[in-house]
């Protein structure tokens, strides 16, 4: 088996991420049921700190499912129930302070993420952003597939999108299409130029 990095993100028709920082006021019953379906598929979901909290993430619902939380100051409350339940884990650099939870340290000053990656479990590695995570994950050029779904509003704002990074060019091909509701949920995977 090996490890594929697969981005599941959520937009809007003008391509926000967001509503106040939370993206769930995006979605819907079909969102949430497609996100918890590709979370069941997966060996491990990795997260941009930012994000845990934006979203207050807590204990999976899928038994033995880890999160991975990604981080640089790791100033994090590590009494909250996902790292408490020990279904939390922190990736971040060598030289980042210390932590009361498992982590996996790669990289000085920044992560180095082909180093974390060969690190996690084999299977799908689902990332669920933020923007910061995603343009890191695209600049390192370990990204396999993006799982995106198009929430059908508008939000007329200029906040985040679905990566930060600057001038990264990668080719993905559209590999399906599914409607349900009124969403449509693409999945585009890597083009591999060899």
């Amino acid at each position: 088996m090996s490890r594929s990095v697969e981005i599941c993100m959520i937009t809007t028709l003008d391509g926000a991420i967001d509503v106040n920082g939370r993206s769930q006021p995006l979605g819907g019953p079909a969102d949430q049921k497609r996100l918890i379906g590709l979370r069941a598929l997966s060996s491990v979901v990795v997260v941009g700190a930012g994000t845990m909290r934006t979203e207050n993430y807590g204990v999976p619902s899928k038994p033995g499912l880890r999160i991975g939380v990604v981080t640089l100051s790791c100033n994090l409350d590590f009494s909250a129930p996902l790292f408490a339940s020990g279904s939390g884990f922190i990736i971040t650099t060598t030289d980042a302070p210390d932590v009361p939870v498992d982590s996996i340290r790669a990289g000085v000053g920044r992560i180095d993420f082909a180093e974390v990656i060969a690190q996690l479990p084999e299977g799908m590695i689902h990332v669920e952003g933020g923007p910061q995570l995603n343009a890191a994950l695209f600049d390192a050029d370990v990204v396999d597939a993006i799982n995106l779904t198009w929430s059908p509003r508008l939000t007329g704002s200029r906040g985040p999108s679905l990566s930060a990074a600057p001038h990264v060019m990668q080719r993905f091909t559209l590999a399906s299409v599914k409607t349900e509701e009124e969403f449509v949920f693409a999945r585009y995977e890597r083009i591999n130029n060899a």
